[in-house]
């Protein structure tokens, strides 16, 4: 090796960790040029330098000095070491005129529990080619979960989780009567990136979908949870329909306007004064705006249902079904711009059970008994580049995957533990605010004493 050689890997190393060369440096030239002694005084007194960085600074002291050490040796160790040969032995080189094209490893980030490898693929190849090794390169790499994404045209984004940051329950925070509430993003949660999940609830339908024991109920009560400071100062009405007897969401009954636990007259009423309200704020906003904005006199109805299924597929009267049918059907495709959103939940997402599904613009796959139900749920791009409900633990209720219209990848996400003391301090700090006389029309009462009128508390 010449000594201009030499020279470069120095400065090389010098550049790659400064902190750690720099020293060494020092005191190679100290001994050069002043002997041997001053360049070990030099490199003890520098060492106990660090040592007391270390012991004083420890969070500056690994992001100087052990962190960029540590994400080099695991960018090499796990990644740049075998690059060409996990791509050939998962038949995604090419070759051409006697040569080997092998993707390109732009760059490498390595995360706390998360990697991610930027890469070019070669031409002819696409993302697809890449889903279909997605299994083989996680176990490769040795990476608990994959996902793999195209970020432009040639270009892949690969996640490498080696952790789960949503494997334990999340503890909700109780929200306050001042808490501010923006129902365009309502907090529900933490996503994989460790952010907050936030649900977009204005204008905006949402759709839960989850086998028994997946967490609905946690996903429902955290919706509730994160609106309910809105409840309490009437900007929010919630029309819960609990058709499964009330046993799911009965104790938050004082955070309801309205209260139905049956697939009766009595949730047939509802929908129809929903929809006449719908109706009739459509008539008055129209050629003025094309989104209802909230107010306390004109609030956002949040229809809450528990197993939507029950209210169309598994209802025995023809007659009541066809109706309540046709009822959700307008609710879901006129009702977002008015002011008014449904929140459901399902546990058979297929076609034959809720046949308005589409309708949704917000879907949330949690576990899913098959892989046909999270493509009904979230679409077949969505599981493959990784959003996959049906590989959800039976041990993480709450734990899913949402897909939002408009938005190319499903986003993994976990919500809040919510316990029987929590709903119970929800119902009491939360109470809806009383009604006031209906000025517009007088339908019947429901199970709570109330109306959804336009001025039952509007």
């Amino acid at each position: 090796m010449s000594l201009f050689t030499a020279a470069g890997y120095v400065l090389w190393w010098a550049v790659l960790f400064p902190a750690i060369n720099v020293p060494i440096i020092a005191s190679l030239v100290l001994a050069i040029s002043h002997g041997p002694r001053v360049g070990l005084i030099c490199a003890i007194v520098c060492s106990a330098g660090y040592a007391g960085w270390a012991w004083l600074q420890p969070g500056s002291f690994r992001a100087w000095v052990t962190e960029p050490v540590r994400r080099r040796w695991l960018t090499w160790s796990r990644y740049t070491r075998t690059w060409e040969s996990t791509c050939t032995l998962h038949g995604l080189t090419a070759t051409l005129g006697g040569r080997t094209l092998t993707p390109t490893l732009r760059t490498v980030t390595i995360g706390k529990t998360t990697d991610v490898l930027a890469v070019r693929i070669v031409t002819g190849q696409s993302v697809a080619d890449w889903h279909k090794q997605s299994d083989a390169l996680a176990a490769a790499w040795r990476a608990d979960r994959i996902s793999i994404t195209a970020t432009s045209p040639g270009e892949l984004r690969i996640t490498l989780m080696r952790a789960d940051v949503l494997a334990e329950p999340i503890v909700l925070p109780m929200p306050a009567p001042a808490t501010p509430v923006d129902l365009a993003l309502v907090r529900v949660g933490i996503t994989e990136t460790r952010h907050w999940w936030q649900v977009p609830l204005l204008g905006h339908h949402v759709l839960i979908a989850g086998a028994t024991g997946a967490g609905k109920g946690s996903v429902l009560w955290s919706l509730i949870a994160g609106i309910a400071p809105a409840v309490k100062t009437g900007l929010v009405r919630l029309c819960v329909i609990d058709p499964k007897g009330g046993m799911e969401l009965g104790a938050g009954a004082p955070l309801f306007t309205v209260f139905t636990h049956d697939a009766t007259d009595t949730t047939l009423e509802l929908l129809r004064q929903l929809v006449t309200v719908m109706h009739a704020r459509a008539n008055r906003l129209r050629g003025h705006t094309r989104l209802h904005t909230p107010t306390t006199s004109e609030p956002l109805f949040v229809v809450v249902i528990d197993e939507i299924a029950a209210l169309s597929a598994y209802v025995t009267d023809r007659k009541v079904r066809t109706e309540i049918e046709q009822l959700l059907g307008l609710l879901l495709s006129q009702g977002r711009a008015v002011g008014i959103s449904v929140v459901a939940a399902v546990q058979d997402p297929a076609k034959d059970t809720l046949p308005l599904r589409q309708l949704f613009t917000v879907r949330i796959g949690l576990r899913l008994t098959e892989a046909t139900q999270t493509t009904m749920v979230l679409g077949q791009g969505a599981r493959d580049a990784g959003a996959e409900c049906d590989r959800i633990p039976d041990a993480t209720p709450g734990v899913g995957y949402m897909m939002v219209d408009g938005t190319a990848y499903a986003q993994r996400v976990r919500a809040f533990h919510v316990t029987d003391h929590d709903i119970t301090a929800l119902a009491t700090r939360f109470r809806r605010p009383p009604s006031r006389p209906n000025k517009t029309h007088q339908p019947h009462n429901t199970d709570t004493g109330h109306t959804v009128g336009e001025g039952s508390g509007e």
